[in-house]
């Protein structure tokens, strides 16, 4: 059977329509292309792209295609190659190999077989036209040429019967049969009577005809092709062309060879030799086999001119009228053998005469028969038409009870018995009873409005009209109870108005609108019908609610800002200039204003003869903190919880509002939603709860808008009560900031967005107050900067910052570090800190400038005695933020109070240090020895410095160094004693400095100090 994927693939590419007449198909291979991974092994069941290899032949030059088949069933091509380009194949696996061409190509197939088979047409072609072989990687050439000779030989036919000698190499004729040809030593005869070789009839005899005749039929020998890697030896080759020939005996020999060529590989240059010699054989068996052809193509063109001339055909070398010609014959040839037939029988006639009676029978039967069915016809009519009379009945009853039953739905749907309808119009609206059963008659009332009828069903007349007569309904029961709930909001608020307001306490206190909830809690459900049926109501419902109460909250919160003023206006009386912790100029602050700020951080007591000028530093201050008074903490209670009880009855009302009018989260979603009817609230604490933010922007806006409305009073009543506490006392800021930031804290991230948002703007007025209270004060300090005239003490901002800071710390001692209201202070002390170090930095800087050592001893006192005070002042507070600036300030007055103790102990014994300075700058230059001998140095000098020093001179400058240093420093600050002493180990440093120095460079000179070390402690300030 031939193969339909060769002939579909030959009339498409390779037939003479498809325009190839010249190349001819050799064999084709299917394989499959861009593999997956792992279904290269799976056989039959590959999942790649199917591809078509071709391997061709066109004028001695054989090339390669790619083709795929289309859906049409026709094949094209996509890629081609000539044989010159395989350089590589490659065998992967059992079921993939490849070829590189102008790149590697990896393809799979279905079965190895034909893989391997493919693979040796296409080694035996390379090997015949290119002379050369593709490089082979992981195959065996010889198994591939065995594949072509167990090919040929099933082509051929099984052994005994008439075949032709097979060869290795399978070449092809025009008619695409293989041609085989092998060496004439391997032609052997296959039985014992078979002694002489074949000798072929001559051309005219009979056998020779059918000899001829058969060679149409039997594959053409070709010429051999050489075979990388095996060669034949023996004889030279010879064209037979005979039967009889046994292929087993070839394929037997070739194995035999194989294994002793396996065997010889040693005998490499010999087996090279015999090949050459070979292919010189083969190239002669070719160009025989040629000649072969062509003779053997002229016996059989004279044999069919024999055939013709003897039936007395004329050939016109036209096949169609040939053929037609010999089918005419053959019809008429039948024809006759037909009519012999007939003529030469007698029962014939009387066959014919009963047939004719059968007709003529049957022509009786076919009448009776168009009668029989002319009659049925007509009662099947008859039939038909009362079986669609009756269908049609019947269709039209099923349709009547269906419009029926459909009716008696949509009347069961939208019918309201009238009680229902009666309980809208005249129940009346008081107690729960009734307002439970106008909401249930309301409920379905509403489900008969919202219900949706199918198949349009809701544009019939009788429905329309109903549904009219519903709205109508409902409309009328809306504005009754809209008309109804007015009237009590009104009623409520002059009752709350006209009750007045309960006798306050000490403490401002809210008082809650509790019998207003409890009047209008039981309607609420009447909130969800208006939110649903008629928006308009249920808005200026909400409405008229804000501006009906607000009053009343007005009136709330004035009474209790009125509860609160007295404990502002309590507070002690003094002016603005006597307060002892603000800063005032010391022309503005009266005498009384300066003691008292003087009294309240006393300084430290120096601790005596005893005690070292590092003490005063280190020690604990006893300084009495700044502390309020009765009225000032009253007040700022007062403050505190006025704003927490306003904070609590906004949040009380803005959740009775949510509950009320259905707009909180939890409510329900619709009217048929809706809960049972409440008598009252009976646990009023959640009232009082905090809430997420409310996602819906709308209800939120809403909400808020009413809250303005309710509360609109509420930031004009309380800004006149801040602005009258912080005119009394502007560090109230402080403590007024500390309460409102814990209240925003508080209400932050809920839905009480009112509040806070209230809160944020009366801490934003406080920060704005309190900041300017601060730029007003360091202003002060920058004023006392330039027109002060002291150049020594303590200035009055050093005096006055301890007792303001202890004041502001009181009024937010209760802030958290990262709160807002701790940032501002915080910024403040920086400011103020930095003016006044700035301030005194000027003062000593002017004083510098003058060049006059007075006034340089006087900015080191000015120094001394405020880093003293502000270290001493600010130390045990503890705070965190002003920890560096004191730290600085000890520094600077440590440093400053060593440079003035050595500027004053210059003045007693000026000279004689003067000239133990110079001893030691010598030393860094030159020996102890040679100082002696320096001409400013040396001993005379030394006898004469130490002659003005004697002891009674010594006692003397000391009680002067005393009374000076008394005049610098007052007790005041308890800096005279700490001052002396260190005035004393300085004095006492150089005592011990000057004796070392006369016993390391005057050893022999037999001079000493005249005065001791106790002549300068004798006098200790008594």
């Amino acid at each position: 059977m031939s193969d339909p994927i060769r002939t579909a693939i030959k009339a498409s590419l390779f037939s003479p329509d498809a325009g190839g007449v010249a190349e001819k198909l050799l064999i084709h291979l299917k394989v499959f292309e861009d593999l997956k991974q792992n279904d290269a092994t799976k056989g039959n069941s590959i999942m790649g792209k199917p591809r078509y290899l071709c391997l061709t032949l066109k004028r001695n030059k054989g090339r390669l295609h790619k083709t795929k088949r289309n859906q049409n069933g026709t094949f094209s091509i996509g890629k081609s190659w000539n044989l010159e380009d395989i350089r590589q194949i490659e065998i992967v696996d059992k079921n993939q190999f490849a070829m590189t061409l102008n790149k590697r190509y990896v393809w799979s197939v279905e079965k190895p077989s034909d893989k391997m088979l493919f693979l040796a047409h296409v080694v035996d072609n390379c090997q015949r036209f290119l002379s050369r072989v593709p490089r082979l990687v992981n195959i065996d050439e010889g198994q591939l040429m065995r594949m072509i000779v167990h090919r040929s030989v099933s082509q051929v036919g099984p052994p005994g019967s008439p075949t032709t000698a097979v060869s290795p190499s399978p070449s092809y004729d025009d008619h695409n049969s293989p041609r085989i040809s092998i060496p004439s030593q391997q032609i052997q005869p296959t039985s014992s009577n078979s002694t002489s070789a074949y000798i072929a009839p001559s051309p005219n005899s009979p056998k020779a005809n059918s000899y001829r005749s058969g060679l149409t039929d039997t594959p053409r020998l070709g010429s051999p092709s050489p075979i990388a890697g095996s060669t034949f030896q023996g004889a030279s080759a010879q064209v037979v062309e005979a039967p009889g020939i046994r292929s087993p005996s070839y394929v037997s020999h070739h194995k035999d060879e194989r294994r002793e060529r396996e065997l010889a590989r040693e005998q490499r240059r010999e087996r090279e030799r015999k090949e050459k010699e070979q292919k010189e054989q083969q190239l002669e068996l070719k160009r025989a086999m040629a000649r072969h052809d062509k003779l053997m193509e002229e016996d059989s063109m004279m044999n069919v001119d024999e055939i013709l001339t003897d039936f007395n055909w004329k050939t016109s070398g036209n096949a169609a009228v040939l053929e037609k010609r010999l089918l005419g014959e053959l019809h008429a040839l039948e024809a006759a053998n037909v009519h012999a037939i007939i003529q030469s029988d007698e029962r014939v006639q009387s066959m014919v005469d009963r047939i004719d009676s059968a007709l003529q029978e049957l022509d009786n039967m076919e009448s009776w028969l168009s009668l029989y069915a002319a009659e049925l016809n007509s009662m099947g009519d008859d039939i038909y038409e009362i079986e669609t009379q009756n269908r049609g009945l019947q269709i039209l009853t099923v349709n009547q009870n269906n419009l029926i039953k459909e009716l008696d739905h949509i009347l069961d749907t939208i019918s309201i018995p009238r009680e229902y309808l009666d309980n809208l119009k005249y129940d009346p609206l008081d107690t729960p009873r009734d307002i439970d059963r106008c909401q249930k008659s309301a409920a379905i009332l509403q489900r008969v409005l919202k219900t949706k009828l199918d198949d349009n069903m809701d544009e019939l007349v009788v429905v329309q009209e109903m549904m009219e007569m519903y709205n109508n309904c409902s409309n009328e029961f809306s504005t009754r109870v809209y008309d109804y709930l007015i009237s009590k909001i009104d009623s409520l608020a002059r009752q709350l108005m006209a009750a007045g307001v309960p006798a306050q306490r000490k403490r401002p206190m809210a008082h809650a609108h509790d019998s207003v909830e409890d009047a209008l809690t039981p309607y609420q459900g009447f909130s969800l019908w208006f939110k649903e049926m008629e928006p308009r109501m249920y808005s200026e419902l909400q409405q008229h609610y804000a501006v009906s109460f607000a009053p009343t909250f007005e009136r709330d919160i004035r009474d209790m800002v009125d509860v609160t003023r007295p404990y502002f206006s309590n507070m002690r009386h003094r002016t603005y200039d006597e307060i002892e912790y603000l800063f005032r100029s010391d022309e503005s602050r009266t005498a009384r204003a300066l003691a008292y700020g003087a009294n309240k951080l006393s300084s430290v007591a120096g601790a005596g003869t005893g005690a070292g000028y590092r003490g005063s530093m280190d020690g604990h201050a006893n300084a009495q903190r700044a502390t309020f008074d009765d009225d000032e903490k009253a007040a700022a209670d007062a403050f505190t919880q006025l704003i927490a009880q306003c904070g609590t009855h906004v949040c009380r009302e803005q959740n009775f509002l949510c509950e009320f009018f259905q707009q909180s989260p939890m409510a329900p979603r619709s009217f048929l939603e809706r809960g049972p009817v409440i008598e009252h609230v009976s646990d009023k604490s959640h009232l009082f709860s905090r809430h997420d933010k409310i996602r819906d922007v709308k209800i939120a806006k809403k909400l808020r808008n009413l809250m303005d409305i309710l509360f609109e009073s509420l930031e004009p009543t309380l800004v006149p009560l801040v602005e009258l506490a912080l005119k009394t006392d502007p560090t109230q800021s402080a403590g007024m900031m500390t309460a409102v930031e814990y209240q925003m804290y508080k209400w932050q991230g809920t839905d009480q967005e009112f509040i806070y948002a209230f809160f944020e703007s009366l801490f934003m007025r406080l920060v704005r107050s309190f900041r300017q209270f601060v730029a007003e004060q360091i202003k002060i300090i920058e004023d006392t900067k330039i027109n002060s005239k002291k150049r020594r003490g303590i200035l009055s901002t050093f005096r006055v910052f301890p007792l303001f800071v202890q004041r502001l710390e009181l009024s937010a001692q209760s802030t958290e570090p990262e709160s807002q209201t701790r940032q501002t202070v915080n910024a403040a002390y920086e400011k103020i800190i930095s003016s006044m170090m700035s301030s005194l930095d000027t003062i000593a800087k002017e004083s510098d400038e003058g060049g006059d050592d007075k006034e340089q001893l006087n900015a080191s006192i000015m120094y001394i005695e405020n880093m003293h005070h502000y270290y001493h002042a600010l130390r045990s507070m503890k705070l965190p933020l002003l920890e560096a600036s004191v730290k600085d300030a000890k520094a600077k007055y440590e440093s400053t109070l060593a440079s003035y103790i050595r500027a004053v102990v210059r003045r007693p014994l000026g000279k004689l240090v003067e000239f133990f300075d110079g001893v030691e700058a010598l030393l860094r230059t030159s020996t102890p020895e040679e100082v002696a001998f320096h001409v400013n140095y040396n001993k005379t000098q030394l006898r004469r410095v130490l002659s003005g020093y004697p002891p009674r001179e010594i006692h003397k400058a000391m009680e002067q160094l005393y009374k000076r240093v008394d005049k610098h420093f007052s007790e005041e600050e308890g800096l005279l004693q700490v001052i002396w002493r260190g005035i004393q180990e300085d004095l006492i440093r150089q005592h011990e400095r000057m004796e070392r120095l006369i016993n390391r460079c005057y050893p022999d000179a037999g001079v000493h100090l005249e005065f001791k070390i106790q002549d300068l402690l004798n006098h200790d300030g008594n």
